[in-house]
């Protein structure tokens, strides 16, 4: 019966193990040698460059702010797998509100362009049309502009609990603007 009882006991902690290695470009395997800190921030980069393409994907969505649901969740996403990459406890909360708050930095000028672009898609016939042309490149850059913010911190040793917004705020819109730009006058080259 004792035999039993271990078995039984470690199931649950193979199985939630098994859950947090799921995805090998966030996660590293036990028993995996350490990631270098060039190894560590590649693949940050590369976290960052492919939920910044799906970021672009979901301002695609025909659908008024179900694609701003999208994004956001693709954001918190890609926050979880960069916090899990540098050993950084997630906070889902926590998270919410830096990216709000960082949002919020560029509200009165970018901001309300994206939300727009989203409310424009419930326009009957050039609704969707309208809204493509602006929701795709704000999504992605915003997303991009993020992760390049969440990456600088991490890398200087920060965690999500001393993320100072004010601090990141200027960073968080140059990243915003110069990939806006980019993707803007390239929309094949997203985030590259």
């Amino acid at each position: 019966m004792t035999k039993k009882a271990e078995t039984t006991a470690e199931t649950p902690a193979e199985d939630t193990a098994s859950e947090d290695t799921n995805t090998k470009e966030t996660t590293i395997e036990e028993g995996a040698p350490a990631l270098t800190g060039d190894e560590r921030l590649h693949q940050a980069q590369r976290l960052v460059r492919r939920a910044s393409v799906w970021g672009f994907g979901a301002g695609c969505i025909p659908l008024p702010l179900v694609d701003l649901a999208t994004v956001t969740g693709l954001q918190l996403k890609m926050i979880s797998n960069l916090s899990n990459l540098y050993g950084i406890p997630f906070r889902d909360h926590t998270a919410k509100n830096i990216v709000a708050g960082l949002l919020g930095s560029i509200l009165p000028k970018t901001l309300a362009t994206g939300s727009v672009g989203s409310l424009l898609k419930s326009v009957p016939l050039f609704g969707s049309a309208l809204g493509l042309l602006s929701m795709p490149s704000f999504s992605s850059a915003a997303t991009y502009a993020i992760g390049q913010v969440f990456i600088k911190h991490m890398e200087s040793g920060g965690t999500l609990l001393d993320f100072d917004v004010d601090k990141m705020r200027g960073y968080f819109i140059a990243e915003f603007e110069a990939q806006k730009a980019e993707t803007t006058s390239e929309p094949t080259k997203v985030a590259s």
